[in-house]
């Protein structure tokens, strides 16, 4: 029950109990008269004076009862005027730091942060101040320090920016977000569909100038990330041309030597083209080697960082010795086999289930075993399968420390699926089969879910039938990833879908998919996703591992020199389990320049996190060692390529386009960065007024049950002194 009162200055007084008013105030009467009904005679007589005393205090204990039982709370409610708030994000990508037709972009910025117009922003609303790039950055006091920070982002996500931004307000909307950017976008989902949901307008200062500009760039090498010693790999290089109409430019291959292997000069006839252009390079060496391209610069050009670009070849020595164990003949099967042996790079051995044989021949030996690089298992095992002549062949590829690939196209036995469950990436769960449809979407970029250079590595999964899998049938192991799950059609997901492993330098790998023939349906050849996946799924597995205790590996092969270098130490004993507690320093070098050494941190299953920022590009060395009790157990050694190109500056120009979209689909507007003192001017926002309630609750207070206590005891003491019962 409320009770309101209006008071002044527009408050208003509440009082609410937990029953109705009126019989909070009826119960009040009944108590005070029944108070003085008490004390109208006493024995023995007492005076006039001590009976009203008593009876107040009887009847003040018993309104306190009934304060108690009637819960009541004072509200006060006033409205209370402040001034607007505004959200400013400002860009801090690496874009950010072009200058094109002398047109600075730090300076620009700069000198809007700290000019008047934008001072008056401050002094008249609330405005809290973010930095970003490819997500929301550092919450700043002071548009001086903002300004004053260096854009060094690697991407923009300009969506995803303001989002965040907008959360950060809590349930009031701002009446404004002001976005100072380039408007140049690489990251995240479409801003201009985002923004048509904003709850806020959003005002886009856009900075340089939208005019094109002279550049020329690498924008894209494709290339297999695994060939073979001997062979001719193409490598498929993406240059653009920006304001270069007429002009020509040199491409160049170059060996991890620096010798050219690859030149091709290339015209532009128009001021935005794109080339593609294939160089034939032979591997010559086997191992991990890095070349790289480099297109001319030319006179007058807006930067020169993203005329070269590298990338890192896994070469082997021979072709890839594959040994695929399957269930019974189906169109699964018959689509893998012929997926494989388009494949030239693959020698395939088949052995196909005929009840307890094989159609082909008998169980593979140890000769076999060992020509081997791959073993796939695909509906394999079933159970009319020799477990005997099973248990051996597990524990030969165990010795042998083979990869192995599983592909769930049948109803494999989980009984005897336990034999290969050491090396495998999941776990079998056993009892009756439950089947769902569900679309598979990848959840982490991985070298077998998509190529290196691919900045969206969903892209086409979506293009893809669903397929059946068995719900809940396989469980990942804890130290294994998930970069595919099953997606279903009413929503739920979380179920595996392609799980790998790398343990004790042993490679695994799980598609828990079945009729996975039919995305060839949707996605037929090697320009679709099943044909690249199986082929990069076989080339990771086939990459051997040397067994290390200690071992680096990095977040990427590549970075630009904006980017933090990310990487992560294992340490394991001679079992290959996992070492808590060492002692690992790891010491960085580039070009025999020692940079620095640090003591790395566990951050729990016997990994160690490190990362640190280059000082240059080139090719970095990492050094880890790691140590027990003044014991050395291992030490192992990384290297990682560091260059200036950056996804900021495939298309630099400012995207005006976008910023006026996304002003106008969201009710605010674009202005180019010269006009904005003009616009911060013309901001006159109306106050935002809020209700502030301050509530004071009377009971359950320790306070009143005291005053109760009190009372009552202070009537039976003078109850006592006057002799009364």
């Amino acid at each position: 029950m409320q009770q309101s009162l209006l008071m002044d200055g527009g408050s208003t007084f509440n009082l609410t109990t937990a029953c109705p008013v009126w019989l909070l105030g009826l119960g009040c009467a009944i108590a005070l008269a029944f108070a003085v009904w008490s004390y109208l005679r006493t024995w023995p007589p007492t005076k006039p004076g001590v009976r009203a005393l008593l009876a107040v205090l009887r009847w003040g204990a018993i309104f306190g009862g009934l304060l108690v039982l009637a819960q009541p709370a004072l509200e006060l409610h006033r409205v209370v005027s402040e001034p607007a708030k505004l959200l400013v994000l400002v860009d801090k990508s690496a874009s950010m730091t072009l200058t094109q037709d002398s047109l600075d972009r730090v300076e620009q910025v700069g000198r809007l942060l700290r000019g008047d117009s934008f001072g008056r922003l401050q002094r008249m609303f609330t405005t809290r101040l973010f930095s970003f790039a490819d997500s929301l950055e550092d919450r700043w006091d002071d548009p001086g320090s903002l300004a004053d920070e260096p854009p060094d982002g690697v991407g923009t996500d300009i969506g995803r920016a303001w989002i965040e931004a907008l959360e950060s307000a809590g349930l009031e909307p701002p009446s404004a977000i002001v976005i100072i950017s380039d408007g140049v976008h690489n990251s995240g989902a479409d801003p201009v569909r985002l923004a048509r949901a904003s709850l806020a307008p959003i005002l886009a200062v856009g900075v340089g100038s939208p005019q094109p500009f002279r550049d020329l760039m690498v924008h894209s090498i494709a290339v297999s990330p695994v060939v073979y010693q001997g062979s001719q790999v193409p490598v498929e290089v993406g240059v653009r041309g920006v304001g270069a109409s007429g002009r020509t430019a040199t491409v160049a291959v170059r060996a991890p030597d620096g010798k050219t292997v690859g030149r091709r000069k290339v015209t532009f006839r128009s001021d935005f083209e794109e080339k593609t252009l294939v160089f034939d390079i032979e591997a010559t060496m086997p191992g991990r080697q890095r070349f790289s391209v480099q297109v001319s610069a030319l006179e007058g050009e807006l930067t020169t960082d993203n005329n070269r670009r590298s990338v890192y070849l896994n070469v082997l020595a021979s072709r890839m010795r594959v040994l695929l164990m399957a269930g019974p003949p189906d169109n699964a099967l018959g689509d893998l086999v012929r997926r494989l042996r388009r494949d030239e790079h693959v020698q395939l051995t088949l052995r196909t289930t005929l009840r307890s044989r094989f159609y082909e021949g008998g169980w593979p030996d140890a000769a076999l075993l060992a020509e081997t690089d791959v073993v796939l298992l695909h509906h394999f095992p079933v159970r009319s399968n020799d477990r005997q002549r099973l248990e051996s062949f597990a524990e030969a590829v165990i010795e042998a420390g083979l990869p192995v690939g599983f592909i769930d196209g049948g109803q494999v036995d989980s009984r005897l699926c336990r034999l290969f469950e050491p090396f495998l990436p999941v776990n079998v769960k056993a009892g009756p089969l439950r089947f769902s449809t569900g679309q598979v979407v990848p959840v982490r970029r991985h070298a077998v879910i998509a190529d290196p250079d691919r900045t969206d590595f969903t892209q086409g999964w979506s293009g893809l039938p669903p397929v059946r899998f068995a719900t809940g049938r396989f469980i990942p192991r804890p130290q294994a990833m998930v970069l595919a799950e099953f997606q279903q059609m009413a929503g739920a997901g979380g179920f595996p879908a392609i799980v790998v492993m790398e343990e004790g330098g042993v490679k695994s790998a799980a598609l828990l998919g079945r009729d996975l023939w039919r995305w060839n349906l949707a996605s037929p050849g090697d320009e679709g996703i099943p044909e690249p996946l199986l082929q990069r799924l076989i080339r990771w597995l086939a990459v051997r591992k040397v067994a290390r205790q200690v071992e680096v590996t990095f977040d990427k092969e590549l970075l630009s020199n904006q980017e933090p270098v990310g990487f992560t130490v294992a340490v394991q004993d001679e079992n290959y389990q996992p070492i808590d507690g060492a002692d690992v320093t790891v010491e960085v070098s580039r070009d025999g320049e020692v940079g620095g050494a640090a003591a790395l941190e566990g951050i729990g299953g016997g990994r160690y996190r490190g990362l640190f920022r280059s000082w240059g590009e080139g090719e970095y060395t990492v050094q880890v060692r790691a140590r027990m009790n003044e014991v050395v157990i291992g030490e192992d050694r990384g290297k990682v390529a560091v260059e200036p190109f950056s996804v900021e500056l495939l298309d630099s120009r400012m995207n005006e386009e976008l910023l006026r979209a996304m002003g106008e689909v969201s009710g605010g507007g674009f202005v180019p960065v010269v006009s904005a003192d003009s616009l911060f001017d013309s901001f006159n926002f109306d106050p935002v007024d809020h209700e502030d309630v301050h509530r004071y609750e009377v009971w359950g207070r320790g306070w009143l049950l005291a005053v109760i206590v009190g009372l009552l005891a202070c009537e039976w003491f003078i109850r006592i002194r006057v002799g009364m019962l």
